[in-house]
């Protein structure tokens, strides 16, 4: 890349040309020249999550590439730096130790420093984080090490050495329980995290010039080696040494430094070492094989250093005149076994392999490829993976969650629930939702209607087709594993949803509440201003399994971390979301604008939201947390049939929903409150019959009987009406209940603003009917007034003409 611009510039970014084909595994070749002069970098930094990487030049320009978006922008020079390392806590946030022993926070999108720490007397070199404790950050050079504590910006502790024994590399090993360093003197320091009380001190009497150590991402090994050809394998657990390696055999006369490159799927026991020997050539070995698998030399130049990106997705080498080639790792593996016969090395007779060697042949059989498969999908491997890797890989996804939620593979019991067809409450599911895809159509339907026919109470909840639509997304190709899954779930994450069925589950969601207060009370205080209850900010997520409010892939990372961890952290990740969503759940101030905002995807940053969700599940008080109410995990057994759903009261009112739609669907057949009922509407009709033949052949009688009669009519007729509106009232007060629960509190204030609005209009209805009838009766008395004068006055003219 060629550029000149002032510092003083705004930034501009620029487009990223990666090879799609690339030759030798390099993607792409950086390097800096400014009037025809080349300016060599000198450090670098990956940050996997967000797929960016920063490299720093001698001047001090600093160069962010942006793999995801393709694109690359320069930062303003703070003067030339040390050392590189992107905070793992803050989004696009940039640590620079520069040559005046400052530590700056630096932004990368604007180049602005946020905070600088000071306190080192020599340039840092290295900088490592605690992964057991994010707000501990570690700086080193070879004089000192000083251990800052984030959350105030203060020494937490400080290490100083003497000349004859500097600091080589120090860094936290991948858990964050202890802190590592090896030193001038060749030995090898190891401190407690939690105490820096020391622990062990490893001096090897093979080994000489100790220059650099590294760690598998599980932390159960080290490798240690220095300038003399001699690699050691060390055992974190046993504290021996497990194997030591003659690099002479290799044609490696030295080592100046080693790490470990990690794969997607090695479960955090990386198998491949990355060395760079003092010739500068890298090797990258087999500590299975114990062979060289690759090395990689360029013609022009030799390699100086070389880092790997902590997923090991990429790796880069920095050349002795000061390019920089990144390398795409499975493309050089990929190269590698292309050309294993040519780079093959003998393995040195003398020593012992701790890994048994397996042929070709046998490595591609079946029972070979099923073992590996079982050893690789054993639960703790598969976390340790998710926490490396933030996910699982997508072509193994169905199968890691078929083995974390220990799935029987029930071929015969399923075969039962699909006989029996699709259940009556699904066979239109597709005029409730719009499904293009006739596949995803059939799977859906027959999905649901196996949860139905395995329990009544799934044929009656509406949110359930909305709740299980993505697993059909993702699973359709094995329906088996989608109803085993779906099942589990249901069994294990759902607790405690059924237990008031139809209406909401009051627990969980008074658990959620209890939650989001210990936390974050502001927020909470928000929603109670706004009469935005449990049922909007956390009902309507779980409903949806979240799939409205996330994308298609942060719906996958989100569940590939749920079903490797307890029941309770998918309540969890719902008060997460809340919080994480707050500065732009704060600036809603309807009722409406907020429940539209739990209906549709809004932008959110997947790394803060995991690891808040795992703050909350493991800094949450005890009294309040959700695994004191809900059971271990449960995973459904293996046999000819699954065992009974029992998460819900046997008397549910789904239950009795569900005895109507049968009784509908089977009309003929009649039970004894049909009966009992129709006999009571015969009787009504007979009375009502006989006191109409009553009124009829007494219609000759006086005025008086005429009025008893009509008395006694007036009073069976206001009796029957008090009875039905009796049981209208009934009626009404039930769906009241049932609202006042399913409905805010906002909605119900509408609701009794419109009832006194009715009551309003029915009393104005009253007083008009009682002004018309008064005026009607005003208007006969003058009819009446009337008619009298009229008669006097002719009475009193006759009278006159007869006189």
């Amino acid at each position: 890349m060629d550029q000149n611009h002032d510092a003083n510039e705004t930034i501009e970014k620029y487009d990223l040309k990666i090879k799609s084909k690339p030759k030798y595994g390099v993607i792409l070749q950086l390097h800096h020249t400014v009037r025809g002069r080349r300016i060599r970098f000198s450090s670098a930094s990956f940050d996997d999550i967000h797929e960016k990487l920063a490299c720093a030049d001698n001047v001090g320009n600093i160069f962010i590439l942006d793999f995801a978006d393709l694109k690359f922008w320069k930062l303003a020079s703070q003067g030339p730096c040390t050392a590189l390392h992107f905070y793992p806590n803050k989004l696009d946030t940039l640590i620079v130790a520069n040559k005046n022993y400052d530590i700056h926070f630096m932004d990368i999108e604007s180049g602005s420093i946020s905070f600088t720490l000071s306190g080192h007397s020599a340039p840092v070199k290295h900088i490592s984080y605690s992964n057991s404790k994010m707000n501990n950050l570690l700086t080193a050079s070879a004089a000192e090490a000083i251990l800052w504590e984030l959350t105030n910006y203060t020494k937490y502790f400080t290490l100083n050495t003497y000349s004859g024994a500097q600091i080589q590399q120090i860094m936290f090993t991948p858990a964050g329980d202890y802190l590592v360093s090896c030193f001038q003197n060749d030995t090898v320091q190891i401190w407690r995290h939690e105490t820096m009380k020391s622990l062990k001190q490893i001096i090897p009497s093979e080994l000489k010039h100790m220059k650099s150590i590294a760690f598998t991402m599980n932390g159960r090994a080290m490798a240690m080696a220095g300038l003399s050809p001699t690699l050691i394998l060390f055992s974190m657990d046993t504290w021996k040494a497990l194997v030591s390696i003659d690099l002479t055999k290799y044609n490696i006369s030295g080592v100046q430094l080693v790490s470990f490159i990690p794969q997607v799927f090695d479960g955090g026991s990386n198998k491949i070492l990355g060395v760079l020997s003092s010739d500068c050539i890298l090797y990258m070995i087999n500590v299975e094989t114990l062979k060289v698998i690759h090395n990689i030399r360029c013609e022009s130049s030799g390699i100086r250093n070389f880092i790997v990106s902590p997923s090991g997705k990429y790796f880069l080498c920095i050349l002795q005149l000061g390019e920089v080639n990144v390398y795409n790792t499975s493309c050089v593996l990929d190269l590698a076994k292309v050309s294993k016969d040519k780079v093959n090395v003998t393995t040195p007779a003398h020593i012992n392999p701790p890994y048994k060697i397996q042929s070709k042949n046998d490595l591609h059989t079946k029972l070979e490829v099923e073992k590996r498969m079982r050893t690789c999908m054993d639960s703790v491997r598969l976390r340790r993976i998710l926490m490396q890797y933030g996910e699982y890989p997508e072509k193994f996804r169905s199968v890691i969650w078929r083995s974390l939620l220990v799935t029987p593979r029930n071929k015969i019991a399923y075969s039962t629930l699909v006989d029996k067809g699709i259940h009556t409450a699904f066979k239109d599911i597709e005029k409730q939702f719009t499904i293009h895809s006739t596949i995803t159509l059939k799977s859906l339907k027959r999905l649901l209607s196996c949860l139905a026919h395995w329990c009544p109470l799934f044929g009656v909840l509406k949110f359930l087709p909305g709740f299980v639509f993505p697993f059909v997304k993702v699973l359709h190709k094995d329906p088996l594993l989608l109803f085993e899954c779906v099942a589990t779930v249901l069994m294990n994450q759902c607790q405690l949803w059924f237990e008031y069925a139809p209406f909401p589950p009051i627990s969980i969601l008074a658990i959620i509440e209890n939650i989001l207060a210990e936390h974050d009370q502001q927020l909470l205080d928000h929603y109670c201003e706004l009469g935005i209850t449990s049922q909007i900010y956390a009902l309507k997520i779980l409903e949806t399994a979240f799939s409205e409010v996330l994308t298609c892939s942060e719906w996958l990372i989100l569940w590939d971390h749920i079903v490797s961890n307890e029941p309770s952290f998918i309540l969890m990740a719902v008060v997460s979301y809340n919080i994480i969503q707050k500065n732009a759940i704060r600036r809603l101030t309807t009722y409406k604008q907020l429940e539209n905002f739990f209906h549709k995807q809004n932008p959110l940053d997947k790394k803060s939201f995991l690891k808040k969700t795992y703050y909350l599940l493991n800094e949450t008080p005890e009294d309040i947390h959700p695994r004191r109410f809900l059971n271990s995990f449960i995973s459904l057994e293996k046999g000819i049939s699954y065992q009974q759903f029992s998460g819900y009261p046997k008397a549910t009112i789904c239950l009795k929903l569900a005895r109507k739609e049968r009784k509908k669907n089977k009309s003929e057949r009649y039970t004894l409150k049909d009966l009992t009922t129709k006999s009571q509407e015969r009787e009504i009709r007979c009375r009502f019959k006989n006191n109409e033949s009553d009124i009829d052949t007494n219609s000759e009688l006086s005025n008086d009987d005429n009025f008893g009669t009509e008395e006694k009519l007036y009073k069976s007729t206001r009796r029957e009406a008090f009875q039905t509106n009796g049981d209208i009232i009934k009626r009404s007060v039930k769906d009241d209940l049932i609202e006042s629960i399913m409905c805010p509190a906002t909605v119900q204030l509408k609701r009794s603003k419109k009832v006194l609005k009715s009551n309003k209009r029915e009393d104005i209805s009253e007083r008009a009917e009682s002004i018309s009838k008064k005026n009607k009766k005003a208007n006969q008395n003058n009819q009446l007034e009337k008619a009298v004068e009229k008669l006097l006055f002719d009475g009193s003219n006759t009278e006159t003409s007869r006189t």
